[in-house]
């Protein structure tokens, strides 16, 4: 069976199994350490018959073993009953488990080495000063054919022609995620995912901020003129060629998105982010926010 003191002696595998090597894998067990031994005695009821300690025995009980169950969920997205038989745990247990670290990872993204918690944009700005340049984007991954016509309807993506959830990111220069939305069903628009999410009021706020996006944010010039967002020139029936300046201009600005592509690559090296999306729906954007808090954990670790 599988555990973490023998896994970790195989580092090829233990990479291949969590998507993380074994010193990254104990730099996360330790920023989160703290918060899930608060976790674990919340749970503890007030009005206790037994001291704390009694009762049935976890088979795991410690931190480390507990999250490479979740890392390897999350890394190979396989079924529950075939890691039931790697880790000789039942299936349910597993299930608690990553419903565990689910809201401990997605609650804050950016890894501040101060170790202040980062959970909404004005505090990411008042932790980041220095801040000059943003990248969006927004993804989609497929989900299932859902059983009701009303919710088809609603999650049908036509760019991608199947039914789909949308995330949009926001990234630096250096390719750490600072700000994740929550999700919304493929049938909506990037430009209007954008208008409903809380990025326009704070690009509104921190007008020194430049914001850089692809074509599927047109009309955000129009729209919100007090920001600063930088878009690619786009042909039109109006105009069918674009002049060598703005064909320089696009090629620049591709150069500094390609970062943000770079970004989606490093997530969807976890399957959980890449298949066909089994879970709850309510649950993914935890999810896809868990993953970008040990994707940014990886960067950090490999540029310091």
């Amino acid at each position: 069976m599988l555990r973490f003191k023998s896994l970790s002696q195989k580092p090829r595998h233990f990479h291949n199994f969590t998507g993380l090597t074994v010193v990254e894998f104990n730099k996360l067990k330790e920023l989160i350490k703290s918060e899930w031994q608060q976790t674990k005695q919340d749970k503890y009821k007030i009005n206790r018959i037994r001291k704390v300690g009694g009762g049935r025995k976890l088979k795991l009980s410690n931190l480390e073993d507990r999250l490479l169950v979740f890392l390897m969920y999350a890394k190979t997205y396989t079924s529950y009953l075939l890691l039931e038989y790697l880790l000789n745990i039942d299936e349910s247990n597993i299930c608690r488990i990553v419903q565990e670290f689910l809201p401990l990872l997605s609650e804050k993204i950016v890894i501040n080495r101060q170790g202040k918690k980062i959970t909404t944009l004005d505090e990411l700005r008042k932790a980041i000063p220095d801040l000059d340049e943003v990248l969006l984007d927004a993804t989609e991954q497929k989900i299932p054919r859902p059983k009701k016509k009303k919710t088809r309807k609603k999650y049908h993506s036509g760019k991608k022609k199947a039914f789909t959830i949308k995330t949009q990111i926001i990234i630096n220069k250096k390719g750490l995620i600072l700000h994740a939305s929550n999700s919304s069903p493929g049938r909506s628009h990037d430009y209007k995912h954008f208008k409903q999410s809380d990025i326009p009021k704070w690009l509104q706020k921190n007008k020194d901020i430049t914001a850089y996006g692809d074509s599927g944010y047109q009309g955000v010039n129009k729209d919100y003129p007090n920001i600063s967002f930088k878009l690619p020139t786009k042909r039109s029936r109006s105009k069918k060629e674009l002049t060598r300046s703005e064909k320089i201009m696009n090629t620049k600005q591709r150069k500094k998105r390609i970062y943000v592509e770079h970004a989606f690559a490093h997530l969807k090296k976890f399957r959980i982010l890449s298949d066909i999306y089994r879970n709850s729906k309510k649950n993914y954007s935890a999810t896809f926010k868990s993953i970008c808090f040990v994707s940014n954990l990886r960067i950090l670790e490999r540029t310091s």
